[in-house]
């Protein structure tokens, strides 16, 4: 069977340690293999043409390219960060929320992020949902009404092939109770082949007006985005399916507010909504890449009011243990007394601002 053009670029990944020296010299070839130990390694053809090789603080290097700074472990980072085992009442199934719940549809990704905050799962080979687990899903989905969304995550599940991704969409529209699914995929920002006709034509399908479908991608700086991913959101947004980008904030990547806000404005441009900027989680070797929580407030104070509204995300922490999420926010108004408020403006100015006493 030929394959399509999107799994002939998966099978061409630089997945080797001699395969990556081909692009940037490697020092020490025994101490990066102990690092692909505990993080495998991939990078799309696609991604490897915007990298400057020649740059060694090239912010998609910096993403993709192993360095021996994750065999450094902090005290405080977790195996689990976010506490996905804690949660799973079921194999391949996180219930943190009421209203829904994570399905990891495959621990595969195209390109394995070094920044990734479940490499627990997806920095090993480890095998996906088989058919008697899917059958389990769709029991816990039934028995639990009050599920009314699904997020498809892993790895990532648009590498999935798409008889597999149509057959998963079935199975969960069989389900009442829930209103929307949700992708969580990098695909279109590594791999914008798989965004195929037939791909889109398979999420049309599955949805209609009040059974949408959502696509969360996760674009972390400005030079991410080039024509062929353009095109691949395009694709999506014109099908009717909602776009929208989550990522971290990564020193030396996008720990400035300048970066920041050309991500947020080009994503908005191409009709990708900005959703939530995460601290970084805490797992293990990527302490690296952690900005302090009191400069990523400073980072989005600097934004507000140079970023249009409808392109600013919210500053989330996952907190640990499977607790969820908090918006991380600088305080612009701060109660004195009575109905007074002191107000800081979005350029800096002091100002005190009066309530009026109700009416009621």
């Amino acid at each position: 069977m030929e394959l399509e053009p999107w799994q002939t670029e998966l099978k061409n990944c630089v997945r080797t340690i001699d395969e990556l020296e081909q692009y940037i010299p490697i020092e020490n070839k025994e101490r990066m293999r102990e690092v692909l130990q505990n993080m495998r390694l991939s990078i799309t053809p696609h991604t490897l043409s915007l990298i400057d090789f020649k740059n060694p603080n090239d912010p998609i290097l910096l993403m993709s390219v192993p360095q021996e700074k994750e065999l450094t472990f902090s005290p405080e980072e977790l195996v689990d960060p976010i506490g996905d085992e804690a949660k799973s009442p079921v194999p391949f199934l996180t219930h943190r929320y009421p209203d829904r719940v994570l399905i990891y549809a495959t621990f595969f990704c195209s390109l394995f992020c070094r920044f990734c905050f479940r490499r627990f799962k997806t920095g090993e080979a480890n095998p996906g949902p088989v058919k008697s687990d899917i059958e389990n899903i769709i029991d816990y989905l039934i028995e639990h009404p009050e599920v009314e969304e699904v997020i498809l995550t892993g790895g990532d599940p648009l590498t999935l092939l798409d008889a597999q991704i149509e057959e998963w969409l079935r199975r969960l529209r069989e389900v009442s109770s829930i209103r929307r699914i949700r992708f969580h995929t990098r695909v279109p920002v590594n791999l914008p082949s798989r965004i195929t006709d037939n791909l889109i034509s398979i999420l049309k399908r599955c949805m209609d007006p009040i059974h949408p479908i959502f696509i969360v991608t996760h674009f972390n700086h400005p030079n991410e985005i080039a024509p062929e991913n353009i095109a691949a959101i395009a694709r999506l947004v014109d099908a009717g399916i909602v776009v929208r980008n989550q990522g971290p904030l990564l020193k030396g990547v996008n720990d400035d507010a300048g970066v920041l806000e050309e991500l947020f404005k080009r994503l908005t441009d191409i009709r990708v909504v900005p959703y939530y900027l995460h601290q970084l989680d805490l797992a293990k070797g990527t302490n690296h890449f952690r900005v302090p929580i009191e400069e990523g407030i400073e980072l989005m104070r600097q934004l507000q009011g140079n970023v249009t509204g409808i392109a600013l995300p919210r500053y989330m922490l996952d907190i640990p243990a499977g607790k969820g999420k908090i918006p991380l926010v600088y305080e612009f108004a701060k109660k004195i007394e009575g109905n007074s408020w002191k107000i800081e403006s979005p350029s800096g100015e002091k100002l005190e601002y009066q309530e009026p006493n109700s009416l009621n």
